[in-house]
């Protein structure tokens, strides 16, 4: 996080004396800056206005806004001049993309930026032909610098067709061969891309922009790979033909390895299959993707509520998702169930065959040490509980196995502790999570009722906005819920003093990048159920209306969240409800057009019903389908009651709507399309 130009007024008085004592005694015409000096923009080149980049967000990170904004200036002034080149060097969209962020950060901590403008690139201008002079990017720059775009495609997955490129059976293989080594099984350079979900984190593909995506860049600048090898140039053409379509994964869990997907393509590889068991005698399969809980018999054991905590709490650290430990990723169910380079981690319906029964038991003829190392043995009845779900079919009854095994915990103990109990664990859980995300930032917490407010405004504003999300709490949109809390456990509300505290959360929590319209967000982090908001200024026209159509939109996406309800509905029912509620709100009028520009970019229903768009869009085409569909508080209303019941969302859904989905959001997409749809 950039620290605010306001916090170092009195250090820059210190340091700007000391600075002045010391510039006494440097040499004639030094400079009492180690960073590199602006290159002239006659010789730029991407390397310079890449370095004078690093240059600028140095100088902001160092408490220097100022002198940042006039690095920022050459470094606009050295991009203008390589755009008058012929061809377009290679990597200058992505530079162009960073002074805009760079601008962003500025205007947030109170720098004038009215005379920087950033040029923009015609999508028509050519690219250079890859040679030995391009520009070579360094390795960790992948990391630091790349940012992350807005999809400019339709969110799909490969079809079957023969211009279709497979992740799992064609991309993995190839990075494993040219990446492996260095980038995938290991973090040269700081930079790892472990797997899809991890790569897709470092900002290095920008999907629908093949040829302006870093990771091609670097490969067709010739930088990458280290070592003298060349990545053929079929190879670099099916990966920016992938890259074009959508970088769509097509596995069953995008934190599987790389690796692994390399060794076994055709295991890993085909889409849209259920999640297969690992070596199972008598597997049943976990819930589906209505999301319908597993009804347990007396006596069965639970992995949401007791084998998830046991396994996030002694495996955390070895088996994450980054670089785990024998390739055995626990981050998910799915990964679990996959196993590691060792097999499957366990033999459903035999633990006497399973492997996570032998390494935690510390059996005779294993490879390596007893689990978990480091930590004290696991307990005689600990183990036992573990052979019972093992041996009863090592079954999911929570959530899907897409789901981190955190999360599925989370929702164990929601089903199985009070309101009162739960809501103390829960706001526990939120200031750490603040602390995560938004680390160093200092923040105030207000509680009112089954709400929690956390943020960094003052607390006059604070205890304002608690109070008017308690009372949405309990009136959205026309007394939504009926008895008892609309969360149980409560909600967190997360109130971000600028946007660029939000796109930290963003980042953070969801791993991706905020768009920048975007100033809400409704998720699940484990324990937390929360909405993040950055509100209007109090003395803002119509700051009331906007405020309070944020407030509803968190709290009726969160009621549905913590239901267990797929995002893209929770989201859009939020939306059309705040749209009732407060319906000249600033934001009511962005969500419209957010939803008519969403629209065409999504291929099929099968997009938003998997809830692989991004957040904001999934948000944005959910709010139009509830709204179209007539979505009134009546009927949420009968949902959540029907949720509360323990039906599946599916089941649930088509009871309330008369039709199931997947038929609903076919017909909604195709008047929507032909501009037929009319939202009420």
């Amino acid at each position: 996080m950039y620290p605010r130009a306001r916090c170092f007024l009195s250090f820059s008085l210190i340091v700007g004396t000391a600075s002045l004592i010391a510039g006494l005694f440097l040499p004639f015409g030094g400079s009492n800056d180690s960073l590199p000096l602006a290159a002239e923009p006659s010789a730029a080149t991407p390397q310079s206005v890449r370095l004078e980049l690093d240059r600028a967000r140095s100088l902001l990170e160092d408490g220097r806004p100022l002198k940042a904004r006039a690095a920022l200036g050459d470094a606009i002034a050295q991009l203008e001049s390589l755009l008058a080149a012929e061809p377009l060097p290679s990597g200058v969209r992505p530079l162009a993309t960073a002074c805009a962020a760079l601008r962003e950060d500025l205007e947030l901590e109170g720098v004038d930026v009215a005379g920087l403008v950033i040029p923009k690139l015609s999508a028509s201008r050519p690219r250079p032909q890859s040679t030995a002079k391009n520009a070579k990017p360094r390795a960790k720059d992948l990391d630091s610098q790349a940012q992350p775009t807005k999809p400019a495609r339709p969110l799909r997955k490969p079809s079957s067709g023969s211009e279709a490129v497979s992740f799992s059976g064609q991309i993995a293989p190839l990075l494993a061969k040219h990446c492996g080594g260095c980038h995938v099984t290991g973090r040269k350079g700081d930079f790892q891309m472990a797997s899809y979900e991890g790569l897709m984190k470092t900002g290095a593909v920008a999907r629908g922009q093949g040829a302006s995506s870093r990771l091609v860049e670097v490969i067709e600048s010739g930088d990458m790979p280290r070592g003298g090898g060349r990545v053929p140039a079929e190879d670099l053409a099916l990966l920016v033909r992938w890259i074009d379509s959508g970088a769509a994964f097509d596995g069953p869990d995008p934190s599987t390895g790389i690796d692994l997907l390399a060794r076994s393509p055709a295991a890993a590889g085909a889409a849209a299959r259920p999640l297969a068991m690992p070596a199972t005698r008598s597997a049943q399969p976990g819930p589906g993707p209505a999301n319908q809980p597993l009804v347990l018999k007396p006596g069965d054991v639970s992995f949401a509520f007791e084998i998830a905590p046991l396994l996030v709490k002694n495996c955390a650290g070895c088996h994450d998702a980054d670089d785990p430990e024998a390739r055995l990723s626990m981050t998910t169910f799915a990964s679990l169930s996959r196993g590691g380079e060792s097999g499957a981690a366990f033999v459903a319906g035999s633990a006497a065959d399973s492997l996570l029964i032998r390494k935690v038991k510390g059996s005779a003829g294993i490879d390596g040490q007893r689990m978990p190392i480091g930590k004290p043995p696991l307990q005689a009845e600990v183990i036992g509980l573990l052979e019972k779900w093992i041996d009863q079919g090592a079954r999911l009854d929570l959530l899907t196995p897409a789901d981190s095994l955190s999360t599925i915990a989370a929702a164990g103990r929601s089903r199985r502790v009070g309101h009162e109990e739960l809501m103390a664990i829960r706001f526990a859980a939120a200031e750490k999570l603040w602390r995560r995300a938004l680390d160093g930032e200092p923040y105030a917490v207000v509680r009112r009722g089954s709400v929690c407010v956390i943020g960094n405004h003052p607390q006059p504003r604070l205890d304002a906005i608690a109070e008017m999300a308690e009372l949405a709490c309990k009136t959205p949109g026309g007394q939504l819920a009926g008895e008892g809390p609309i969360v149980k456990g409560g909600l967190v509300l997360f109130i971000c003093d600028k946007p660029y505290d939000l796109s930290n959360f963003w980042q953070s929590v969801i791993g991706d990048e905020r768009p920048q319209a975007s100033l809400s967000l409704a998720g699940v982090a484990g324990d937390v159920v929360y909405g993040a908001i950055v509100p209007p200024a109090a003395a803002d026209d119509g700051a009331e209306a906007e405020l309070r159509a944020l407030l509803v939109e968190q709290v009726v996406a969160s009621a549905f969240l913590s239901r267990a309800a797929p995002a893209w509905f929770a989201r859009g029912a939020g939306r059309a409800t705040a749209e009732r509620t407060a319906p000249k709100a600033a934001s009511v009028a962005r969500w419209k057009l957010e939803t008519t520009e969403s629209v065409p970019r999504l291929d099929g229903p099968a997009g938003l019903l998997s809830d692989a768009c991004p957040p904001s869009m999934g948000a944005a085409l959910g709010g139009g389908f509830v709204s179209a569909a007539g979505g009134s508080a009546a009927k949420l209303s009968l949902l959540l009651s029907a949720l509360d019941a323990g039906e599946p969302f599916e089941k649930a859904f088509s009871a309330v709507f008369r039709a199931d989905p997947k038929t609903a959001v076919e017909a909604w997409l195709a008047a929507a399309k032909s501009g037929g749809s009319r939202r009420r």
